[in-house]
């Protein structure tokens, strides 16, 4: 059994959550998943890893509430346990010799986004970040790529916050500026 350490709503459809597992918390690395099912009824379903502290022994999640498993998940509350947890999965993003990167993130999609804008920026790499939602309130993780960017661009499909338009406007704006991202 995982233990839930910490859980915080992103948006009413998004939900973050830390998960005690220091076996997979000591090898994860950016752009890899896990595997969880809620109790030993459910079904497995796999989720990026948004973070991990190896010092802590957490793994960060974040899921969107769109079925069964993920909404039984979001019953679930700090201090409470997952039944099974099992990674970390799948082949890391390569980040070695980039020095000038463009990372984009769409919805909870910037969930992979994130830990992998954080992994190059440790490593000396100028990082710009295009993140893009729907609206205005399903804006996540804004404040977190922020301090990992050297530069942020909000976007909204439909212009309630940040810029109007998908994440394609902006970084076509930068190719045509002459921008070479590595």
């Amino acid at each position: 059994m995982f233990k839930i350490v910490s859980k915080k709503s992103l948006n009413p459809t998004v939900t973050q959550m830390d998960i005690y597992a220091p076996l997979v918390a000591k090898k994860a690395q950016a752009g890899q998943f896990i595997i969880l099912r809620v109790d030993e009824e459910g079904e497995r379903i796999p989720l990026t890893v948004a973070g991990y502290s190896r010092d802590e022994g957490t793994i960060r999640i974040i899921f969107q509430i769109v079925g069964a498993t993920t909404y039984k998940l979001n019953l679930k509350n700090e201090g409470e346990y997952i039944q099974d947890f099992v990674g970390p999965l799948g082949k890391a993003t390569e980040t070695e010799n980039l020095k000038n990167v463009c990372i984009v993130g769409g919805g909870v999609g910037c969930a992979i986004a994130l830990p992998i804008a954080q992994k190059l920026k440790r490593q000396g790499a100028k990082v710009t970040s295009i993140i893009g939602f729907r609206n205005k309130d399903l804006v996540i993780l804004e404040d977190e790529f922020k301090a990992c960017s050297d530069d942020v661009v909000v976007m909204t499909d439909d212009g309630s916050y940040g810029r109007q338009g998908n994440v394609c406007v902006p970084l076509n704006e930068y190719f045509a500026n002459g921008e070479k991202f590595d």
